[in-house]
């Protein structure tokens, strides 16, 4: 079969769809591959792809690189691109579907995994950061990640007295070295108080709120978050059964008194909201916790960027005032990216214990040699110079970001903030800025649409989480730009 039906009969874009275009592209070559064909032949280039679909040569280019990066397909220097030989091998010793038993409906057995009242999750793609235009916040640049000095602490964990933490398993005990380091070089300039029996290491923050949630909520626990707010927050709550009580923001962040009388737990992001990036002032939070005395109720204090404030100074988190009715959460991976996806929760002893004896029967411990390749880059000042340059970076681009939205959308309005990670744009009325996102892909432009962020999702559609880190000045103009130009058209049909 000539390639030109090959793609007439197994790629199919719609560009209404949630799927990219790319991702769409690559799923159809894949079946081909599948069926058999491209086994003796090299694939359609990429202009010539790019033609019979009517995409830009770009999309066809990343549906080919995810074929690569799984090993499907391989590149052959001055030739083109040709089917992995040992997947044509296994086309050929597969045995045809008609020979096969009945498959097993092993689903029957599985617990329903969904959401409760299926809220919208937020979604990427696994090479949203490889784009020319990402405006997200899921990696860090890679020119800002300190190889050296992390290469450095990875031989250090592998020599003299660390070796033997890196290398053995050590029973669901955490590495002491980087509790040590975490109280002395992290907490102590934050203002908290903490001993080692009041801190539990975890595999990310989101592992932190899943054991939290295990720990504490049951059956109908009210639970109040902020809204707009952490969606993945808000789901793990959902799914370990609470019942949600969305609390609305002002200037100062959540409004406390919205806040029920009933509430056992309360999640906030006082040091920059996410993902509005509002700053809680120190009375608020002072507030704030004798609020949560008076109910009786916890406070679940996510610091997930607690250093990448840019104008003033940063206000004490709430636990630097005690942990009796705190439980505070922070990590490492805003700074590192996914290199190192160590957090941490901090919080009274009691809590401490109960959550090691969940998280034994989940992962039992965290990898040796991470936690200790960690403590040796925070006791070699790697850390501290990390924040610094990523402070630096983050600042120009946050100050580039807004100047040019200024300069370029001035119909934007941009919540203020002294800092973050992202900016909180609203759009005017009556863009839709998920059916925005679906187009902006077509030009390589990410945008994280701020629907998810929302309890009630039709509160969100003109919303837009804005991330600047991954994009040069010159990026972000010609990102920008792009956008631009994408509402022009949708602007006139208004």
């Amino acid at each position: 079969m000539p390639s030109v039906e090959v793609v007439a009969n197994y790629i199919q874009t719609d560009r209404a769809s949630s799927t990219p275009l790319f991702m769409q592209i690559k799923q159809g070559l894949d079946k081909a591959i599948s069926a058999g064909y491209f086994q003796e032949s090299k694939l359609p280039s990429t202009r010539n792809l790019a033609d019979q679909l009517s995409v830009s040569l770009n999309t066809v280019l990343m549906a080919y690189d995810e074929l690569e990066a799984q090993g499907i397909v391989y590149t052959k220097p001055r030739s083109g691109r040709y089917v992995n030989p040992e997947i044509a091998v296994q086309q050929t010793v597969t045995e045809p579907p008609a020979s096969r038993g009945k498959s097993q409906d092993w689903m029957r057995r599985a617990k329903n995994t969904a959401t409760p009242g299926n809220p919208a999750q937020v979604k990427r793609s696994t090479n949203d950061s490889e784009l020319l235009y990402p405006f997200i916040t899921a990696s860090i640049p890679k020119d800002s990640f300190p190889s050296s000095a992390w290469i450095k602490a990875s031989r250090e964990a592998l020599q003299a007295e660390s070796r033997s933490f890196s290398l053995y398993d050590n029973f669901g005990a955490d590495d002491p070295f980087l509790v040590e380091k975490i109280i002395t070089e992290v907490l102590a300039p934050r203002g908290i108080v903490a001993l080692p029996e009041n801190i539990i290491l975890t595999a990310g923050t989101q592992h932190a709120l899943y054991l939290i949630s295990e720990l504490l909520v049951k059956e109908g626990t009210p639970v109040a978050v902020e809204d707009p707010g952490y969606p993945d927050a808000r789901h793990t709550f959902l799914r370990a059964g609470a019942a949600i009580a969305p609390i609305g923001l002002d200037k100062g962040g959540i409004k406390l008194e919205d806040i029920p009388d009933n509430t056992e737990l309360i999640y906030t992001t006082p040091s920059h909201q996410l993902p509005s990036n509002i700053s809680m002032s120190t009375p608020r939070k002072g507030r704030l916790l004798q609020l949560a005395k008076r109910l009786g109720a916890c406070i679940i204090e996510d610091d997930y960027d607690a250093e990448m404030r840019f104008v003033g100074r940063s206000s004490p988190p709430v636990a630097s005032q005690g942990l009796d009715n705190v439980i505070y959460i922070s990590g490492f991976s805003k700074y590192l990216g996914a290199v190192c996806r160590i957090a941490f929760i901090v919080a009274h002893e009691e809590a401490i214990s109960a959550l090691r004896d969940i998280r034994r029967y989940q992962l039992r411990n965290l990898s040796g040699h991470e936690q200790r390749t960690l403590a040796h880059f925070i006791k070699n000042g790697g850390y501290d110079q990390q924040i610094r340059t990523m402070r630096k970076v983050a600042k120009q681009r946050w100050q580039a970001c807004q100047r040019l939205i200024a300069e370029l959308l001035p119909e934007w309005t941009v919540t203020k903030s002294t800092g973050g990670l992202n900016l909180w744009v609203e759009l005017p009325e009556p863009i839709d800025t998920k059916t925005l996102a679906k187009s902006l892909r077509e030009y390589s432009v990410v945008i994280e649409p701020g629907l998810v962020f929302f309890a009630d999702n039709k509160q969100g559609g003109r919303f837009i989480k804005l991330g600047f880190v991954l994009l040069s000045e010159e990026q972000l103009r010609d990102g920008l730009l792009i956008i631009r130009d994408v509402l022009k058209p949708k602007k006139a049909q208004i």
